[in-house]
């Protein structure tokens, strides 16, 4: 889905395009800044946002098209991101200090161990946090 901004680029003559455009599929951003007309592309890779934008475009699209509007989109996907990140991050730590099977390999030098449940910890946290903040 593409959503673009209704305030348009003036260059001297005519209104050419809008000054924000969000594209779901792809994942970007895209900026034309009126004083200058220099265009930035900013893209998104995190799972995250690939399926909050997914989320987002078929429950509220309205949302998307007022964060477009308003020239907000790239902070609050950048914001969407970080929210989520720190918090998986957050809650693996805290699994961490307190799992009893990752302290035990921890003593027993099992560094597999560790990887495996590091990254069953972070596939948990991911599911907690995906209904908390990517599809909310």
């Amino acid at each position: 889905m593409i959503i673009k901004s209704k305030k348009m680029i003036y260059d001297g003559k005519q209104y050419t395009e809008p000054e924000w455009i969000l594209d779901t599929a792809e994942r970007t951003v895209t900026h034309v800044a009126p004083s200058t007309l220099e265009t930035t592309v900013t893209d998104f890779h995190t799972d995250y946002v690939k399926d909050h934008l997914r989320y987002v475009t078929a429950k509220h699209p309205e949302r998307l098209e007022k964060l477009v509007d308003e020239g907000r989109i790239i902070d609050y996907l950048d914001e969407l991101e970080t929210r989520a990140i720190e918090a998986v991050d957050r809650q693996v730590e805290i699994w961490k200090k307190s799992d009893k099977e990752y302290l035990s390999a921890i003593l027993s030098g099992d560094e597999m161990k560790q990887v495996r449940l590091t990254n069953c910890f972070k596939n948990m946290a991911k599911e907690i946090i995906y209904d908390s903040i990517i599809y909310a």
